[in-house]
């Protein structure tokens, strides 16, 4: 391997590889990638996590230029154990070097989870999260291929990103549920005892944190558990209560980083036959959800693509009120992210 000593003045840094090769190469960018979650995010691909092992990986580290500084360091430590599925690694500042022929897009955005109030949509943090979320989406449209993969942390980030690649097709886009699903099936398994691998066809409509709702009235389990009038009242009340409180209290960086390492290998390579997954997807206004900003269904994945289930409410008009109590929320702001693009 030969390491550039070079600093962040250079546009791009190659550390070593070749992404123009013509083998099988996945071209792999991750954004803001001096943050904790794209580093263990990265980590969790060069692992063999999410590829399959003759799968080899170009990998594009990618960090605005005041950051750039960190980001030598960090792609010295992602190679020092010679993962087997790295073919090639750079480390840049400069967009159109970074999303150039790029086949997934990682973008993880300055908000990471973070749940907005209104009264936080006047704030400077949620105007820079708005105008990061533009740029992403103005640098796509400019430099990636058509058929890139975008998968990215926030339904009002991806909501932006897409209006602003608008020749990338939105089906192109989804978001992360994957936390909220596997944090669900944890403290199910817990009160039920068993293992939470062994739960499935949970449903998150909503969004990738506190503005989401649990809904299990489809939940199955590999083993023998009895689901009666105690453990629905228990899913229906307690368990979306016990949720929002676990995600009052803190950011879970390298939890998010694993479930979206999952949910690109679940989009890759498909949903286990009869099982659906939980994506942010562009809403058509299925269930009642506003057309056009992306919220978090049950899917079918296959080949890479989704397809949202269907017919899952059963005239169940309480799930019905959820939703549509989500969707306003979200919607709203939206409009105050879109307010700021519009203005900027």
């Amino acid at each position: 391997m030969d390491f550039l000593a070079n600093g962040v003045d250079d546009d791009e840094n190659i550390v070593f590889g070749d992404s123009s090769d013509d083998r099988n190469v996945l071209r792999i960018v991750v954004t803001e990638a001096s943050t904790e979650i794209a580093h263990a995010l990265m980590y969790r691909i060069l692992s063999n996590n999410v590829f399959e092992d003759d799968q080899l990986i170009y990998l594009v580290v990618y960090e605005t230029f005041e950051k750039a500084l960190f980001l030598e360091s960090i792609v010295i430590e992602l190679t020092e154990s010679s993962p087997t599925q790295l073919y090639g690694i750079i480390y840049t500042h400069e967009p159109s070097i970074a999303f150039k022929d790029a086949d997934i897009v990682f973008c993880i955005g300055l908000a990471r989870g973070y749940e907005f109030v209104d009264e936080e949509y006047e704030d400077l943090f949620f105007e820079e999260c708005a105008l990061i979320a533009k740029f992403h989406g103005e640098t796509l449209e400019r430099y990636a291929k058509r058929d890139v993969k975008v998968i990215v942390l926030g339904n009002m980030t991806a909501t932006i990103i897409s209006h602003y690649a608008k020749s990338i097709p939105r089906k192109n886009f989804t978001t992360l549920s994957k936390f909220n699903m596997k944090m669900c099936a944890a403290h199910i398994a817990t009160r039920v005892g068993c293992r939470a691998d062994q739960i499935k066809n949970i449903i998150l409509w909503g969004t990738d944190n506190k503005s989401m709702f649990p809904d299990c009235r489809y939940i199955s389990f590999a083993k023998d558990v009895i689901i009666n009038d105690c453990l629905r009242a228990w899913l229906k009340v307690d368990l979306p209560r016990i949720l929002q409180d676990v995600l009052n209290r803190s950011l879970y960086s390298r939890s998010l980083a694993y479930a979206l390492a999952e949910h690109c290998k679940v989009l890759w390579y498909g949903t286990e036959q009869g099982e659906w997954t939980c994506m942010g997807v562009y809403s058509d206004s299925s269930y009642g959800v506003h057309e056009g900003i992306f919220f978090s269904y049950p899917v079918f994945c296959n080949n890479k693509e989704y397809e949202i289930v269907q017919g899952l409410l059963d005239n169940n008009s309480y799930v019905q009120r959820q939703i549509e109590k989500i969707s306003e929320v979200l919607l709203l702001k939206i409009r105050a992210a879109f307010r700021i693009c519009n203005s900027k």
